[in-house]
């Protein structure tokens, strides 16, 4: 099976970053790597041609494509020119692909809040699991973490990760945050049922490591629980990890992995590459070749 990668280009520290992760994937996967940059045409000067950036956006393109022959001459590859809004084109690019890599600029919650958005778009709209890859990111071996809600979308976020982790030969973290519901807090007054709820989380988490391992048996599992803010454990699982997956179930400008804005906060506070898994029912069907 050749896995269909496409890479947004445009010649920044984000984007080179985005192409290091794409090649050091290729080195190891059988993919086809799809190089795309966008003119993003309301960068045009006004009453001047739409296309005064274009020579730019093109050189980009060239010289991501001479590096991708250079390191990868066998890969097979393309490379496209769109012209529109970035997040439009990316997401139609990604109707077509089996991920979709992209580079980010923020270092920090106030960073990505002004840098954070065409990621966190792609991330609530793509077809395709979408690779969001911190500028700074340097190759480095570490665990794969993925966070664990009990829905549809865990499901394909666990399959995401422990094929991840399988491929890399890592240990793999199934994180579950949990934390007393307010409402609960109210009904029990000062008597909240906390072991009751602790252990309750716990079996999903067993259930859901059972699973995994059931499909891998190969893999290092490890279960963690942990009560407290799922965004905030996720990032601080972060620091030692090589990935981070998060689902989303898509809704609004991004969709939540658990209760609130999960996957949003984590991708304004991410550390290492995060692999944002859509929604089971916007994964388009492989057609195998």
């Amino acid at each position: 099976m050749v896995e269909r990668v496409v890479v947004a280009v445009d010649g920044g520290p984000a984007s080179t970053a985005a192409l290091d992760w794409a090649l050091e994937r290729a080195k190891v996967l059988p993919i086809s790597l799809e190089l795309t940059t966008v003119v993003d045409l309301g960068w045009a000067p006004a009453g001047g041609p739409d296309d005064d950036f274009r020579p730019i956006y093109e050189r980009a393109l060239s010289d991501a494509t001479q590096r991708v022959e250079h390191e990868v001459p066998d890969i097979k590859k393309t490379s496209y020119v769109r012209r529109g809004v970035p997040a439009d084109e990316l997401v139609r690019a990604s109707a077509s692909a089996d991920l979709l890599v992209i580079g980010t600029n923020k270092t920090g919650f106030l960073a990505g809040a002004v840098y954070g958005t065409l990621p966190l778009r792609l991330a609530a709209h793509s077809h395709c699991p979408v690779v969001v890859v911190p500028a700074t990111w340097n190759p480095t071996a570490g665990t794969v973490v993925v966070g664990l809600e009990d829905d549809a979308t865990a499901e394909v976020a666990l399959s995401f990760a422990a094929a991840e982790a399988t491929r890399l030969g890592r240990v793999l973290d199934i994180i579950h945050a949990w934390s007393i519901p307010a409402t609960v807090a109210v009904e029990y007054g000062a008597v909240i049922p906390f072991d009751e709820l602790r252990d309750a989380h716990a079996a999903i988490l067993a259930e859901a490591a059972g699973r995994v391992r059931t499909a891998h048996p190969g893999l290092e599992v490890r279960e963690v629980l942990e009560q407290g803010p799922a965004a905030m454990v996720l990032v601080d699982a972060s620091g030692e990890a090589e990935l981070v997956v998060v689902g989303t179930h898509g809704r609004g400008a991004v969709g939540s992995l658990f209760l609130g804005s999960v996957s949003h906060d984590v991708l304004l506070n991410l550390t290492c590459p995060v692999a944002v898994i859509p929604r089971p029912e916007r994964l388009p069907d492989r057609v195998e070749p």
